[in-house]
């Protein structure tokens, strides 16, 4: 097996690339185009980073597909159910 070369064994990206402002929102988890299609019963929908430093709480709602949301929303809804079982 041959050693990488030094310019395969790297990759870089300029500042340009990695805060490039995109047109389309993309969703958080799976980088997929946000679409709001009112044909469908597809909806999009909005997740929710909280964190804190110090006395300061921050809040993020990136965007998420359909199909991200409603994994995301029904796997809460069954892990509430699991934990109202277990009292």
């Amino acid at each position: 097996m041959a050693a990488p070369k030094s310019s395969d064994a790297f990759v870089s990206a300029t500042h340009e690339v990695l805060f490039a402002s995109d047109d389309a929102n993309r969703c958080d988890v799976c980088n997929e185009a946000v679409v709001d299609d009112d044909a469908s019963c597809a909806v999009a929908g909005r997740g929710l980073y909280v964190w804190t430093r110090g006395s300061e709480v921050r809040f993020e709602e990136p965007p998420l597909c359909a199909r991200c949301a409603s994994a995301i929303g029904v796997t809460a809804i069954q892990r509430a159910e699991i934990e109202e079982d277990e009292g």
